[in-house]
């Protein structure tokens, strides 16, 4: 049975040489030749689907990452957050993700480097957040709480000590912390700030006739 045509498995090929070189050498010393040969294509297979390198690295970060798979479902916002956890930090200790925090904490300096970071950073937010989102839909946490704060509150601690640090966060403690924000986030804390009057009617400027 065919699990792809050709063309799915050049893209999954470059994509992988992509991450190869990336977790190698890092993002600046990465060149697209060395890519499409360690993918075994020629360097205009590569060009003919992304432009620049700060595409393809984009890609195959977004696919290391699995932001198009879909949330975990436990039925429990505790139990899903911590599956999610768990597997941020498995993917944080990959050649992968080290190439991730290589590229946060050494060349961040970098223009290019620094919008690729942000980019993806925002997808793995919105991603998260819609564990909570799918929770204030099923009437589990009050809908004016601020889904991002939440998961944001959580994750960016937990792997923000394991990138910087190389110290992963125990289960235990993990459980506390994902007990801590819920129980919160259950009690409406964490709410959106609601736009002042000033905000929602803004004065119109008078023009002089």
């Amino acid at each position: 049975m065919r699990t792809g045509g050709r063309s799915e498995r050049v893209v999954a090929s470059v994509l992988e040489a992509a991450r190869a070189e990336l977790a190698s050498v890092g993002y600046v010393a990465l060149r697209l030749e060395d890519v499409a040969a360690r993918a075994g294509v020629a360097k205009t297979t590569i060009y003919r689907r992304w432009a620049t390198k700060a595409e393809l690295v984009h890609a195959a970060l977004h696919e290391a990452g699995h932001y198009d798979d879909p949330l975990p479902d436990t039925g429990s916002l505790r139990k899903d957050m911590l599956v999610m956890l768990e597997h941020a930090m498995d993917l944080v200790s990959t050649p992968e993700g080290r190439a991730v925090a290589r590229m946060v904490t050494i060349e961040g300096s970098n223009p290019e480097v620094d919008a690729l970071c942000r980019s993806l950073k925002e997808e793995s937010r919105r991603h998260r957040a819609g564990l909570v989102v799918r929770a204030q839909e099923r009437g589990l946490i009050p809908d004016g709480v601020d889904a991002p704060l939440v998961t944001d509150s959580v994750f960016t601690l937990v792997l923000s000590r394991l990138v910087r640090f190389g110290e992963r966060v125990d289960r235990p403690t993990c459980e506390r912390l994902v007990d801590l924000v819920v129980t919160g986030a259950e009690n409406g804390g964490g709410q959106r700030p609601r736009p002042t009057r000033a905000s929602a009617h803004p004065k119109r400027s008078k023009t002089r006739r």
